[in-house]
């Protein structure tokens, strides 16, 4: 008999895990919020509401996020609250689980309700596994809920780790959502709107450190580390203003990465949450091997393929009707055994697009949309894929929703863009673009320094949109000569949304 592998098994027990605790998985933020109305009193949802936007406020404080854990843990909230983070749990849970081996002690900091704590701790009997959070509450739930799993290696402290320093050492200490817990705080500015780089300002660091409560709380997690130990950082910093500054505390105290940071993506219900990575870190210094090498990376995420544009339905048909002189360099045609008649345009546009164009019969209707050798080199990947994958049985649907996301939401057909790109990529193409012509552009700056670019130029029959900030946000977006009143709307809205400062015009 085979056996299967140990992630599957892992993936399944913690299935039963969350279920055992009464959460539920959603994919839809309708079924979500129906249930929730369902479950809880209006006078349960106001009191909720209520306690996320104080817990929200940028001067909150300890007490605020205290008194949103402890009314979470009522057995009434608990399912219904969680069952928002269920991706999450599956997401995480699994990822930290596989890199405990090994261990004699675990500490789980912000361990919450003790939802994932107590996974572990089903997980590797034979290990000592303490958690800790000063939700008293919180915790009042996970020692219950440690007590009825039978749970003799598990147990818990109520601590404020930012005013009390931890007692013992263990050999791995795990924080996912605990360390750097202003979800509000910006991060650090890149050096101007044209860069994503970072000043090494120790006053910045030290500030940003500070506020965001991170700097106690990691010096307190360091020093109860095992010489030889580990630690499991996952917190929200996806975002390059905040991931700079985390990495550089972690680095500043000595912590060196045993591998390459792991990005993880999940959803909550419906939305993708924009935290992580995950980071495999010790104190231990370099003894030779592979992890001696291994550097801080302080870039922008870099997904090629997320960098063609995509749009599916009636806005697929309206991109490619519109496209500018548009030439079709290559077809293929191909019977699906299921869906049947399917055929594949590949082809260019304007004087910077290069487009693929799939029609399912009558039942589908996909467009990418890439620009220059980049943009042809991406779609041709994607359509041979789609037409190997055609020719093989029950593959073809899965790999064409996978390609083409639905959009929530409604979109007006006329209005979609031929072309936009709201990643880091889009600095690149924008800067790439053929023969570029700026008719107007400002850039804002804040007396701190923090600087907003907006420009509207053309490009060979195309009229594009431009902005930059210097906390990485870029958004390129382009559309045909006919429609440049809307990217005309949208720079004057821009600008009204920018701020104080504004340098504007072309010579």
């Amino acid at each position: 008999m085979t056996s299967r592998p140990r992630a599957t098994v892992v993936q399944e027990a913690l299935a039963h895990h969350l279920d055992w605790w009464g959460l539920r998985p959603f994919e839809s933020d309708d079924a979500y919020f129906r249930w929730q109305r369902e479950a809880l009193s209006p006078q349960n949802l106001a009191t909720l509401n209520r306690l996320v936007e104080q817990k929200r406020a940028p001067r909150a404080g300890i007490a605020g996020e205290v008194a949103f854990y402890d009314y979470a843990a009522r057995p009434d909230i608990l399912p219904v609250l969680y069952s928002q983070q269920y991706d999450y749990y599956q997401a995480v849970g699994p990822a930290v689980a596989e890199r405990l081996g090994g261990a004699r002690s675990i500490l789980d900091f912000g361990c919450g309700i003790g939802l994932l704590t107590t996974f572990y701790a089903k997980q590797f009997p034979a290990v000592s596994v303490v958690g800790v959070d000063r939700s008293d509450a919180s915790l009042g739930v996970a020692r219950e809920r440690a007590r009825a799993l039978g749970l003799g290696n598990l147990r818990f402290e109520c601590l404020d780790v930012q005013h009390t320093p931890l007692s013992g050492t263990y050999d791995v200490i795990i924080a996912t959502h605990s360390l750097v817990q202003s979800e509000s705080d910006p991060g650090l500015p890149s050096h101007n709107w044209q860069t994503f780089e970072r000043r090494k300002d120790p006053v910045a660091q030290a500030d940003f450190e500070q506020r965001t409560g991170l700097k106690t709380r990691l010096d307190h997690l360091f020093q109860a580390i095992t010489p030889t130990g580990r630690l499991l950082a996952f917190e929200k910093t996806r975002q390059l203003a905040r991931r700079v500054p985390f990495q550089r505390a972690l680095a500043a105290r000595g912590l060196r990465l045993l591998e390459p940071p792991v990005p993880i993506r999940y959803r909550v219900v419906e939305e993708v949450a924009d935290d992580g990575p995950l980071y495999v870190l010790t104190r231990a210094p370099g003894t030779g091997g592979s992890h001696v090498s291994l550097e801080w990376d302080e870039n922008p995420e870099h997904h090629t393929e997320e960098e063609c544009y995509r749009r599916r339905g009636e806005a697929a048909i309206a991109v490619w009707e519109r496209l500018p002189d548009r030439v079709a360099t290559c077809e293929s045609h191909w019977i699906d055994p299921r869906f049947g008649s399917v055929h594949a345009e590949w082809g260019r546009a304007g004087g910077a697009l290069a487009y693929l164009y799939v029609t399912v019969v009558d039942r589908f209707r996909g467009i990418l949309v890439g620009i220059r050798e980049a943009g042809i080199e991406l779609t041709h990947r994607f359509g041979e894929a789609l037409r190997e994958t055609g020719m093989e049985s029950g593959r073809f649907e899965a790999l064409l929703d996978a390609t083409w996301p639905t959009v929530t939401g409604q979109e007006d057909p006329a209005h979609t863009p031929l072309y936009e790109n709201h990643l880091a990529s889009a600095q690149q193409v924008w800067s790439q673009l053929p023969e570029r012509h700026v008719t107007k552009d400002s850039t804002n700056e804040e007396p701190d320094g923090r600087q907003k670019h907006v420009e509207l130029g053309t490009t060979p029959r195309l009229v594009y949109l431009y902005w930059a900030n210097t906390f990485d946000q870029r958004q390129l977006v382009m559309v045909e000569g006919q429609r440049a009143s809307l990217l005309e709307d949208y720079y004057q809205e821009l600008l009204r949304s920018g701020g104080q400062g504004s340098r504007e015009g072309r010579d």
